[in-house]
C-alpha cells in the first residue's frame, strides 16, 4: 500500500503536467475546428466571384435583396431575394449575379458545434435530409422575423461578450428551426418548383455537370459531354458558361481537385497516386491546378490540414 502511494505521489507531477499538456492541446484543437462567422455586404451589379470553391465548413446564404444563379455541386439554380442555401461542408459552390441590379446577402460560415442540439433531437441523417444542399423560400409574413434574428446575430459578433457564443447558437438553432416550421422545404412542401423563387435553370447543362460529377476520374472532354448531349460543341461550350458563370474545364478541374481534397486528407495515396485517381495523366499538372485553385501545393495542403490517417 505504501509503495504504491509513494510511486502515484512520485510520479503525480509527470501525470499532471500530461494532463495538462493533453488538455491544453484538446481546447487548442477544439478552438481551432469551432468556428461562427457572418457576414452582411452589398455588392454592384458588375460584382462576381471569380471561382467556384469549397470550404471545411459549413455556410448559410441569404440573398436579401437581387437575383442570383446559385451553382451547387452539380446543379444551377435561380435565387430570388428571399431565398436560403443550406451549404454542407466540402460543397463546390459559386454565386453569379445578375447584371444590371444591385444585390445583398448574408452568409454565415459555422461548424456544427453550433447546432448541436438541433441535431441531437433530430438525429444526424435526418438533420442532413432536411438542410444539406437544400434551398428554403421566407413567406413575406416571416421576413421581418428573419432580419431580426440576422441583425441580432451580427450584434452579438461585432460586440462580444462572455454571454455571445451561448447567445449566438441559441439565436442561430432558433434562426433553423424556423427555417424547418415555417419555410418551403423539398422534402415537406412538394409544390411545384419552378413556382418558387428557386428553380434548376437548364436540364442539359445539369446532365452535363452530372455527368461529369460521375466521370471525373476518366479521359473526358468537352466534345465528349457535348456528343452525349447531341449538342454542337461551340454552342455548348457558351451555354455551359453562360448559365455556371465558368467554362467547361474550370468546373471539371474543380470537381477534380474537391475530390483529391478529401483524398489528400482521409488516405495515405501519395499524391501521384492521388492525381491519377481524379482523372489527371500527369501528377505536376494535377500539382499546378491545385495551387492554381488553392494556392498551395498538394503536399502543403495535406500537411496544413492534417491527414486523418495520422490521427
Amino acid at each position: 500500500m505504501h509503495i504504491y502511494h509513494f510511486t502515484y505521489v512520485k510520479y503525480a507531477h509527470i501525470y499532471a503536467v500530461i494532463f495538462a499538456v493533453i488538455h491544453s492541446r484538446m481546447g487548442t484543437i477544439m478552438k481551432k475546428l469551432s468556428r461562427f462567422e457572418i457576414s452582411k455586404q452589398s455588392h454592384h451589379p458588375a460584382y462576381a466571384m471569380h471561382s467556384a470553391h469549397t470550404h471545411s465548413y459549413f455556410e448559410l446564404y441569404y440573398l436579401v435583396n437581387g437575383e442570383c444563379n446559385f451553382f451547387l455541386y452539380d446543379n444551377v439554380y435561380r435565387m430570388s431575394a428571399g431565398s436560403m442555401v443550406f451549404i454542407p461542408a466540402d460543397t463546390l459552390h459559386k454565386t453569379t449575379y445578375s447584371k444590371g441590379q444591385e444585390h445583398e446577402r448574408i452568409y454565415i460560415e459555422f461548424t456544427l458545434d453550433y447546432l448541436s442540439d438541433l441535431i441531437n433531437a433530430l438525429g444526424g441523417l435526418r438533420f442532413e435530409q432536411l438542410l444539406y444542399s437544400n434551398f428554403f423560400t421566407v413567406p413575406e409574413q416571416h421576413i421581418n422575423q428573419v432580419n431580426y434574428i440576422f441583425s441580432q446575430l451580427i450584434k452579438e459578433k461585432e460586440a462580444p461578450d462572455i454571454y455571445s457564443v451561448c447567445s449566438i447558437k441559441d439565436l442561430f438553432q432558433r434562426l433553423i428551426i424556423l427555417m424547418l416550421r415555417k419555410f418551403n422545404n423539398p422534402l415537406d412542401n412538394k409544390a411545384n418548383i419552378s413556382s418558387q423563387p428557386v428553380h434548376v435553370l437548364d436540364e442539359s447543362i445539369q446532365s452535363a455537370m452530372n455527368y461529369i460529377c460521375n466521370n471525373f476520374s476518366k479521359n473526358i472532354t468537352l466534345d465528349d459531354v457535348a456528343g452525349l448531349l447531341h449538342l454542337n460543341s461551340s454552342y455548348f461550350s457558351k451555354k455551359f458558361k453562360t448559365i455556371n458563370g465558368f467554362g467547361f474545364k474550370e468546373y471539371l478541374n474543380n470537381v477534380r481537385i474537391n475530390h483529391s481534397e478529401k483524398l489528400l486528407l482521409e488516405t495515405t495515396l501519395s499524391i501521384t497516386d492521388i492525381a491519377f485517381q481524379c482523372g489527371y495523366q500527369n501528377s505536376n499538372y494535377y500539382g499546378d491546378a491545385f495551387k492554381h485553385i488553392n494556392g498551395i501545393s498538394p503536399t502543403e495542403f495535406r500537411k496544413i490540414k492534417g491527414n486523418v490517417k495520422d490521427i
